[in-house]
């Protein structure tokens, strides 16, 4: 596979490959059909194999529950895949019939905008009927309750409620929208739609869910950024048109994205639930497994092929439409896999010391907590030393096509942005991340190093500025990813979110809400919260980081002394909130660490107060570092301009400084009130307002 975009659009030249001829009318309607029958077929085949079909191994439900279940997902998969992959051509791949018509969908755009909104709909119907059958499934046979109180009771019924939240909104963007941000909104609540069912499968109730879930959202992602336009592709290429190549090279680097995805989290997902390899051949769970391994290396062979061969339309049609029958064999058995219980049991009791185990999915450090202990002790995220390590070798690979090219890049830059990766990894993985969910100084550790530590350093090293030079624009119009970064960059919001009191005021006030209310303590509980908190401290974080000292270009001019006034009042207020939490008369988050049972009330408090310290005590040391790169910022950007009128007066040969010593001559031969001898008032518009540049040249 190609591991760059092609940015030029399609034309008709000789030397272009020739387009994919258009099936008849109708063939894509069928491709769809078939697709959701495919992977039902499959789906019932192998929950035969496993033995999910028997009332027994699962819960006692009706027959056309147990089959009802697997029918209904190969809809709901179905109709997710056509969704996300029709608007992610729309937004990320197809060019428009027009240059002028970049931002705006018209054509075989807007009807591919429609066709995911229509399909964005059904996936959302889907998942309130799932909703249904997994209630009936909890109630068993002759059950009284109410199906739909039962379903919200639930997790996995909020679960995919909120699921089918997210498909509605995506539908409404998709359907509503006319321009390519509308539909960049429908993308985003789809594939949140699409990271929120790793809660909704048979990763939520496993024993390291930390992981486990982490990493079943990120293969389904992965599944629905290459599933998703290959369905659409076969099942749009009257729509698509003559733009099919231009679309087919530039999915290439995604389906690359989406291989490595689907392969580092299924990795994780078979380390969870599988005791050894062995276990790949003499358990009906792990032959699952082995076959969706042997159609994932099928598949990337496959798209390979297909993309070297889009030059033949009859052999790519062929590759690829046979990739997209082994694509949805592998999705029909992870269905199975969702409704079998793996060798590994998945479920811990909630008593005794278990239940430790159960509510956190890993057991406390043994030592006790320390500040050695925050670099000697490990608790394993594998999917966000997958991020840290995506990061880092994108970031590099960027450096290394611009040295290729001859451009020069500040090795100091990829220093700082690379050890802000590697403090990533620290807080997902070590110490802080190992106690945090266990004492609140520990997490009081995690969260400073996410604010205050990781963000400066991937802000100096200007990931945005390194995009767009490593990046080739695209010419025809469309959007690709260094256009969307640009455009949200300038964006309205980015104007008023950027203004540095705005900046200071979502660094520090989420503090209080956060910490001040339930929401902490729904972040302990929940991993959907954990993850949010994460991101949420990360984001400010990086957002008052660049406000403040960033190199990357921002929509605002704004004075280092309004900078300046916003550091020390925000990281002021942020020792006083230290304080706060020191001198609090209640525990925070006191129903999580009562039920965990580790420590009294009177341990808590004093741990309370360690993470208020803490708080407190950190924050210094940000505040001078800040402090002192902003005025080296301040200073350097004085040099750079005063450099710049020097350039100009040596071009124009102090022009400026001429006409402003004139004015001043021509003044002094005028009165006190400035008339000349003939009684006559003289204007002056011309050259006032330059003062503080003559001075400076003066």
């Amino acid at each position: 596979m190609s591991a760059a975009a092609d940015t030029r659009p399609a034309d008709r030249s000789a030397s272009a490959p020739s387009p994919v001829p258009a099936p008849r009318r109708g063939t894509g309607t069928l491709i769809v059909l078939a697709t959701a029958a495919l992977i039902a077929l499959v789906a019932c085949a192998s929950v035969i194999a496993t033995g999910a079909a028997r009332p027994a191994a699962l819960a006692p439900a009706p027959g056309w529950v147990t089959w009802g279940t697997p029918l209904m997902r190969a809809v709901h998969h179905t109709a997710l895949l056509l969704t996300v992959g029709a608007a992610w051509i729309v937004v990320l791949l197809m060019p428009p019939p027009r240059r002028a018509d970049g931002t705006r969908l018209t054509g075989g755009r807007a009807r591919l905008a429609r066709i995911a909104g229509t399909a964005a709909l059904v996936w959302g119907a889907a998942s309130c009927a799932l909703m249904l059958l997994g209630a009936a499934e909890a109630a068993g046979p002759g059950s009284d309750h109410g199906l739909w109180d039962i379903a919200v009771s639930t997790d996995l019924g909020r679960t995919q409620l909120a699921v089918a939240i997210a498909a509605a909104l995506a539908a409404l963007f998709l359907l509503i929208g006319r321009s390519a941000t509308l539909s960049a909104w429908g993308l985003a609540f789809a594939m949140i739609g699409v990271a929120l069912l790793g809660l909704a499968g048979h990763a939520g109730a496993s024993l390291d869910h930390t992981n486990a879930v982490n990493a079943m959202a990120w293969h389904l992602a992965g599944m629905a950024v290459w599933a998703g336009p290959l369905l659409a592709m076969l099942a749009c290429a009257r729509i698509i048109g003559e733009a099919m190549p231009v679309v087919v090279r530039r999915f290439s680097p995604w389906a690359l994205a989406g291989v490595i995805a689907l392969a580092v989290s299924g990795l994780v997902n078979a380390a969870i639930r599988l005791d050894s390899p062995l276990e790949l051949a003499s358990t009906p769970y792990g032959r699952i497994v082995a076959l969706k391994a042997i159609g994932l290396v099928v598949l990337a062979v496959l798209g390979a092929l297909q993309r070297r061969r889009l030059g033949d339309a009859v052999r790519f049609r062929h590759l690829a439409l046979t990739e997209g029958i082994v694509l949805v064999a592998v999705i029909g058995a992870s269905i199975a896999l969702g409704r079998s219980a793996p060798p590994v049991p998945q479920v811990v009791p909630e008593t005794g010391d278990l239940k430790i185990l159960s509510l956190v999915g890993y057991l406390p450090p043994a030592p006790e907590f320390s500040v050695a202990t925050l670099f000697t002790q490990v608790q394993p995220d594998w999917m966000a030393t997958a991020i840290a390590l995506a990061m880092a070798g994108l970031y590099i690979a960027g450096v290394v096509r611009l040295r290729r090219r001859g451009d020069a890049w500040p090795w100091l830059r990829t220093v700082l942005w690379v050890l802000g990766c590697v403090a990533l990894w620290w807080v997902m993985n070590g110490g802080a991340a190992a106690y945090g969910r266990f004492r609140f100084d520990a997490h009081m550790v995690q969260h400073m190093a996410m604010m205050m530590i990781v963000p400066p350093l991937w802000v100096l090293g200007a990931p945005v500025t390194l995009l767009t030079r490593a990046m080739p624009p695209r010419t025809d119009g469309s959007r690709g990813v260094r256009e969307w970064v640009l455009a949200a960059l300038h964006s309205g919001y980015s104007r008023v979110v950027s203004f540095p009191p705005m900046a200071g005021v979502l660094f520090a006030g989420s503090l209080v809400i956060f910490y001040f209310t339930p929401a902490f303590e729904a972040a302990m509980y929940t991993h959907v919260g954990h993850v949010l908190m994460t991101v949420h401290f990360l984001l400010s974080g990086y957002l008052f980081a660049w406000v403040l000292i960033g190199i990357d270009p921002d929509p605002r001019n704004v004075n280092p002394v309004l900078k300046l006034i916003t550091l020390l009042v925000t990281l002021t207020f942020h020792a006083f909130f230290g304080v706060a939490v020191v001198s609090a008369t209640f525990l925070i988050a006191q129903g999580w660490y009562t039920e965990l049972g580790m420590y009294d009330a009177e341990q808590l408090a004093l741990i309370q107060r360690r993470g208020g310290s803490i708080m407190w005590g950190v924050s210094e040391i940000p505040s001078v570092l800040y402090a002192l790169i902003l005025a080296t910022q301040w200073m350097r950007s004085e040099d750079r301009r005063a450099r710049q009128w020097d350039r100009k007066a040596d071009r124009d040969h102090d022009a400026e400084l001429a006409a402003y010593n004139e004015y001043l001559a021509s003044m002094r031969e005028l009165g006190p009130q400035g008339i000349d001898a003939r009684g006559e008032e003289v204007r002056d518009d011309a050259g006032r307002g330059d003062s503080a540049r003559s001075d400076g040249d003066g």
